[in-house]
């Protein structure tokens, strides 16, 4: 049996058919040398006879109202759970992606493991993809590549690769009684680290905020419902659309080492130069600065364990947009600052804070209060560093890792970054009916980090 923590149920908490809360990964591989479609279905027959391990085995159980808690599946369906795709001729990546637009929408079923994977074969020049979707609740992006990272080998002669859903760490074994009610209230506040301390770090916490943005007038602070509206911030809808894009590596390090900031400022000024254009090109620019809430990793090297372990600060992007080393900066100015408010506080006041903010923008969405209330954010960005040397995984050689994630209520946008190889791989999701021509956001996107390139 395990446990879902307050942090975790969150994500099942906020879960609709417009805003499913699973995240996702896209990996295309290379047939290996004299192999083909006779080798992948030998491949795919052999996976679903590997059994599955924690929490891939686990299955929600409801013994008290909204408080799941995790329960092994003693009735597995692996052919549920591990599925086959054939792309028509050509097989192209225009093809891949619609095919993985598809899949990202449906909602996992909660009456079964929280987690799909999908061996997409028909890929041109000798390619294949993984696609793997599993709930947020689960697992965040630092778990997920911990996982796929275990899944992989560093040569093609190592055919003993495990499927990700083979062998993780086993939940801590349950002894003693059925606990009360009055034991699973102490266990929620000591989830919490003391109710007492969590609530007074909460009220102060709060109370920087306030004094930040409203008495010390720091522009960088972006209170709950403090974003500007714009055409992001809609029901996204259950459609999604999905595409990628990829920068080296080396490059976006050498921007931020040149101008002396980080990845993630780089990763932000490229994705705020890239909207405010493409709404530019579409006759509608933005008025203000865009608000993002960007997921920060609280894990230390000890936290191992599955679930979610992280926080999400809300950053105010740029203002000047005709100057990219400018904005570059200034973004870098506003991410210092929004750290430094949660600095000092422990990780459950600022989980707790994350899971409250989001829930006010499900609230503002099912009770339709976007009419009156400004959005808590306009879009989501985040980074997660993968495994920097090439895997494979059967004797097939892994070319790409593109991470596909959630899209929160009234956002139809959400930018995510993996490194892999040397190789940031970005993927983006975005409500089909918000942004139904995403592709022209990554194109500028390409021109924005060529356009940093030069200058930096």
């Amino acid at each position: 049996m395990g446990t879902i923590s307050l942090t975790d149920n969150g994500f099942l908490l906020t879960e609709s058919p417009n805003s499913p809360k699973h995240v996702a990964v896209l990996q295309t591989w290379s047939l290996p040398k004299g192999k083909g479609s006779a080798w992948l279905r030998h491949l795919l027959a052999d996976l679903k006879k590997e059994s599955a391990g924690f929490p891939f085995n686990q299955k929600l159980n409801y013994k008290i109202p909204l408080q799941p808690e995790l329960v092994p599946d003693l009735h597995m369906d692996m052919d549920y759970h591990v599925r086959h795709t054939v792309l028509p001729y050509p097989g192209d990546d225009e093809q891949l992606w619609k095919t993985v637009s598809r899949l990202h929408a449906n909602l996992l079923d909660r009456e079964r493991p929280l987690w799909e994977f999908h061996l997409i074969e028909g890929l041109s020049d000798r390619r294949f993809a993984f696609y793997t979707k599993i709930h947020h609740a689960l697992a965040d992006g630092v778990t997920l590549n911990r996982w796929f990272t275990k899944a992989g080998s560093l040569g093609p002669d190592d055919l003993s690769s495990p499927p990700i859903w083979y062998g993780q760490k086993k939940p801590t074994p349950f002894k003693g009684k059925e606990p009360t009610y009055a034991t699973l209230i102490g266990e929620g506040i000591a989830v919490f680290g003391g109710g007492i301390r969590t609530a007074l770090d909460m009220a102060t916490l709060t109370i920087r905020l306030v004094n930040q943005r409203f008495f010390k007038k720091n522009r960088d602070i972006t209170l709950p419902l403090g974003a500007a509206k714009t055409p992001l911030n809609v029901s996204p809808g259950a459609a999604r659309y999905l595409t990628a894009t990829t920068f080296p590596l080396a490059d976006v390090k050498a921007i931020a080492a040149n101008q002396e900031v980080s990845v993630n400022d780089v990763l932000l000024t490229i994705c705020d130069l890239a909207i405010n254009r493409y709404f530019e090109e579409k006759g509608a620019p933005l008025k203000d600065p865009l608000v993002v809430y960007m997921p920060v990793n609280l894990r230390t090297k000890a936290d191992q364990d599955a679930g979610n372990l992280v926080s999400l600060l809300q950053v105010r992007l740029a203002s000047d947009k005709d100057d990219p080393l400018r904005a570059l900066h200034q973004i870098r100015a506003s991410s210092i600052s929004a750290r430094e408010v949660f600095s000092g506080f422990g990780k459950p006041a600022i989980q707790l804070y994350a899971l409250t903010v989001a829930l006010l923008s499900l609230f503002e969405e099912s009770l339709k209060l976007d009419k009156i209330l400004p959005p808590v954010q306009n879009l989501v960005v985040s980074n997660v560093p993968g495994p920097p040397k090439t895997l494979y995984f059967r004797g097939a050689e892994g070319l790409s890792a593109y991470p596909i994630s959630t899209l929160p209520p009234m956002t139809a946008l959400n930018i995510t970054a993996n490194s892999y190889a040397g190789v940031m791989h970005v993927g983006l999701v975005a409500g089909r009916t918000a942004m139904p021509d995403l592709d022209r956001l990554t194109a500028h996107m390409d021109m924005a980090f060529a356009e940093l390139s030069e200058l930096a």
